[in-house]
Parts: structure tokens; C-alpha cells; sequence
């Protein structure tokens, strides 16, 4: 890698290199640094002395395992179903309940629940073929929330966006933003959210 910086600190001061060049990837302004390089050293003269570099160490020469061998697609597919595993929807969501439950604990109508998803101020996940449920981490007193709108509007992916509100976020604040929303942190949580989904 040191070479290949070093390389790079050269070629973006060779006059000959044309800008085009250096916005490629590293390995091409290299192979393009290399080809003008040989064919500067082909066109000397005799009386022209080339450099000796002598290296730090001894270079070792190592070719990794590869890719292991080749198998038949059917075969792939087999090996890949044997690593997953089903998860319930719950092992991953939390408690969810569908549109009766809601109803009968919280008071809240099926149009209202169905008014509040469609607006995204609540996410409901899809489970079996055409049946919604919702996290119900995701209600106060039975309402939806505060600012889980903006977020919906963000993350568009009903999955996504519970799998993100629901875990630490890998930088900064490790608390989970869907506490932080429960904690008035809207505009906070909206705008990790667009960076990390906008």
C-alpha cells in the first residue's frame, strides 16, 4: 500500500499524466504511472543512468487460497440455505400486535391504526402474505410516537426503518433513536436518519 501512495504522490506531479488520469481508480493511475515509466526507460540512451533501488527486505512472494473451488449454482444455493436460519418476525421486532389487539388494549380504531400507517406516523410490518402488525414499542398512552413521521419519510422501508430505530447506532450516541425519539430528540434522530438513508 506504501507503494502504491508513493506512486500516487508521484504521478499527480508528472506533468505528463493527464488530469483524466488521476480521477480513476488507484490501480489504473498506477498501470497508467508503469506504462509511461517503461516506456521512458526503453526510449534512454546508454548514456543515460537508471537508479538502483535496493528494498528494506527480502520481498515474500504469497498467493492467498482463492476463492475455493467452483460450484454448481443448485449446490451454491444449498450451502447458503444451510447457513440461514428463520428468525420470527418478533425475535427481531420486538412485541408487535396486529389491528384487534391494538384496538381492544389501546382503544385505537382499525381506521385510525390504518390513517396512521398510511401517513407513516406508524410502521407496520408485513407478516404472512397481506397482514400487518405493529411494534408496539412504537406507541405512548396508544399513540404513535412524535417525529416517527419524518423518519418514515426518510426510511421508506418499513424493515429498514425499525431495524435502524431499534439498535445502537454504530457512531456517536449509542442509545437506540427510537428512545431518543421518546425523548424529544427529533430533529437529532431525523438527521442521522438522512445521513444515513437520504
Amino acid at each position: 500500500m506504501r507503494a502504491v501512495v508513493a506512486t500516487l504522490k508521484i504521478a499527480v506531479k508528472h506533468p505528463h499524466l493527464q488530469r483524466s488520469q488521476i480521477v480513476l481508480p488507484a490501480e489504473e493511475v498506477v498501470q497508467a504511472f508503469v506504462d509511461r515509466a517503461s516506456r521512458q526507460a526503453s526510449s534512454r540512451t546508454a548514456n543515460e543512468r537508471l537508479i538502483d533501488v535496493a528494498a528494506e527486505a527480502p520481498v515474500e512472494e504469497s498467493q492467498g487460497e482463492g476463492f475455493g473451488e467452483l460450484l454448481p449454482a443448485e449446490e451454491g444455493r444449498k450451502r447458503v440455505a444451510a447457513y440461514a436460519t428463520p428468525v420470527r418476525l418478533e425475535d427481531w421486532a420486538g412485541s408487535v400486535a396486529g389491528p384487534g389487539k391494538i384496538e381492544r388494549d389501546f382503544g385505537t380504531r382499525r381506521s385510525t391504526l390504518h390513517d396512521w400507517q398510511k401517513r407513516g406516523a406508524v410502521i407496520g410490518l408485513l407478516k404472512g402474505e397481506r397482514k400487518h402488525v405493529y411494534p408496539l414499542a412504537q406507541f405512548i398512552d396508544g399513540r404513535p410516537i412524535e417525529g416517527m413521521a419524518r423518519i418514515t419519510k426518510i426510511i421508506a422501508n418499513p424493515r429498514a426503518a425499525w431495524l435502524w430505530l431499534t439498535r445502537p447506532h454504530p457512531t456517536g450516541d449509542k442509545t437506540p433513536p427510537l428512545e431518543r425519539l421518546k425523548q424529544g430528540r427529533i430533529a437529532e434522530v431525523a438527521a442521522a436518519a438522512e445521513r444515513d438513508f437520504g
